[in-house]
């Protein structure tokens, strides 16, 4: 097991979709997918459903917003997993797309929670949903800190925080009214890798 900076190692390759529900009348009946498709944390600030409350916490974001391509409200290419401050900071507003730009060569996080830009992409990313700001510094910092030490004295207390949620998606029982084009990505869900034996402890 490593420490707390593996919490906030942000993706080092472009992500490339693997589940493509399509037909759905209101996006959030995309919610399971995106859980899965985003390893059930924040795309932007790397927070983790297993650290916090997920009903009320989670957002689903529209990359494009809604303002500017209403036609794409309801594509699921165009949806992201998000914890709630970050959408709320991001808005409107357009940044770097994780399926376009690997995150992890735009964004480094330090032993101290803060934060730097790699690359211009960087820059927009931080500048634009304020993840430099005190309070998420702050809050970077206690979660590498407490983790850095579980890691050391208590692997059992360590492993419930970077573990996956229990409750997995069970995506295969799912139906989208227009089908799914990549339905190989329902037996590569996390419920179904659990169900098999094949799912990693932490992540």
């Amino acid at each position: 097991m490593g420490g707390g900076l593996e919490a906030f190692k942000y993706p080092a390759a472009v992500h490339v979709r693997k589940h493509g529900p399509c037909g759905y009348g209101d996006y959030a009946s995309y919610r399971d997918w995106l859980r899965d498709e985003f390893c059930f944390r924040c795309v932007f600030c790397c927070k983790r459903e297993q650290w916090d409350l997920v009903t009320g916490i989670w957002d689903i974001d529209h990359f494009v917003p809604q303002g500017i391509r209403p036609d794409r409200k309801l594509e699921y290419e165009n949806l992201l997993y998000v914890c709630h401050t970050c959408n709320l900071v991001k808005s409107k507003k357009l940044v770097p797309n994780p399926c376009d730009i690997a995150f992890g060569a735009c964004i480094e996080v330090h032993e101290d929670g803060t934060i730097s830009a790699l690359n211009e992409y960087g820059e927009v990313l931080i500048d634009t949903l304020k993840l430099d700001n005190e309070a998420h510094t702050r809050y970077r910092s206690l979660i590498i800190t407490t983790l850095r030490s579980l890691a050391i004295h208590d692997r059992q207390a360590y492993s419930e925080w970077m573990r996956y949620p229990d409750n997995l998606p069970d995506l295969s029982v799912l139906r989208p009214p227009g089908g799914n084009t990549k339905p190989q990505g329902v037996n590569n869900c996390f419920f179904a890798q659990r169900d098999r034996g094949e799912l990693a402890e932490t992540y």
